[in-house]
């Protein structure tokens, strides 16, 4: 069984000489590659992956919040709502995916990358909203299977920790997270760290988008980057948790914080019979 690809279509929004009109740009742009097949090890097919590239048009050395996080090269997708299959003793691989990949070859998503300044960030499916709702867990589902090398006891056991919330999931960011040195270290995957005139991809697996089917068009949430980070602290006064904006440094080893708008563009890519 093999995801089909008809047809591939790239929506530009920027011409080239308008993604240098700001000191960063961030291009979002379709590829393909050749990989293991996802259903047959044993083969090779053209895989269709995103790009994002950041750009550093200007003169300067800038370090910046990440607009996604990148694990493993797969899409942090997230749903409320996990499927999950009961009744499988001892289920099959291929039935499995099945399962999940109900196909929306008619349909047309927005795909929108939410970063922000909370610790993650998301990909957020937008269209019909029950369709998308349906669309977003499957891709979920499908990309918490690969994460966890297709392995169903693992895949099972993760489901059960997640339906008793017995996972701890960190959802902002700590002070300390700030710190220069921990922002160099601890926490660089976090961050874009670019010299005048470089360039840096983050790559992300579509695999999940061309089981499913479907058109998606492929959007970065905000085009102002931020200079500083979301946490929640106690306040004794009020007597809760509140929300606060914590600065990022100045300067972080060589590189000086960004923040500010940058160019962008949007990604359409279609895959199934339409």
């Amino acid at each position: 069984m093999k995801a089909k690809v008809l047809f591939i279509s790239i929506l530009l929004t920027l011409q080239c000489q308008l993604l240098f009109s700001q000191c960063i740009s961030i291009e979002l742009s379709i590829i393909w590659e050749i990989e293991n097949d996802f259903f047959n090890k044993d083969s090779t097919v053209y895989i269709p992956k995103l790009n994002i590239t950041y750009r550093n048009n200007c003169k300067t050395n800038y370090y910046f919040q990440k607009v996604s996080d990148n694990s493993d090269n797969l899409p942090p997708i997230g749903c409320a709502i996990m499927f999950y299959r009961s009744d499988d003793k001892e289920p099959n691989y291929l039935e499995t995916i099945s399962y999940y990949s109900k196909k929306y070859s008619n349909q047309n998503f927005n795909v929108r990358i939410r970063g922000g300044q909370y610790y993650g960030s998301s990909w957020d499916v937008f269209g019909d909203t029950a369709v998308a709702t349906s669309a977003e867990c499957g891709l979920s589902s499908i990309y918490h299977f690969i994460r966890y090398d297709y392995n169903l006891d693992n895949f099972w056991k993760y489901l059960h920790l997640l339906s008793k919330c017995e996972q701890p999931v960190k959802l902002q960011f700590n002070s300390s997270d700030i710190l220069s040195e921990n922002i160099l270290t601890t926490m660089k995957d976090q961050f874009v760290f670019i010299k005048s005139g470089e360039t840096f991809i983050d790559t992300y697996n579509l695999v999940g988008f061309q089981i499913i089917e479907g058109c998606f068009t492929f959007i970065i949430d905000d085009n102002t980057i931020k200079n500083y980070l979301l946490t929640t602290q106690y306040d004794s006064k009020m007597k809760k948790n509140v929300e606060q904006e914590l600065k990022l440094p100045e300067v972080v080893g060589e590189y000086q914080l960004y923040s500010g708008a940058f160019n962008t563009n949007k990604v359409t890519v279609c895959f199934g019979e339409r």
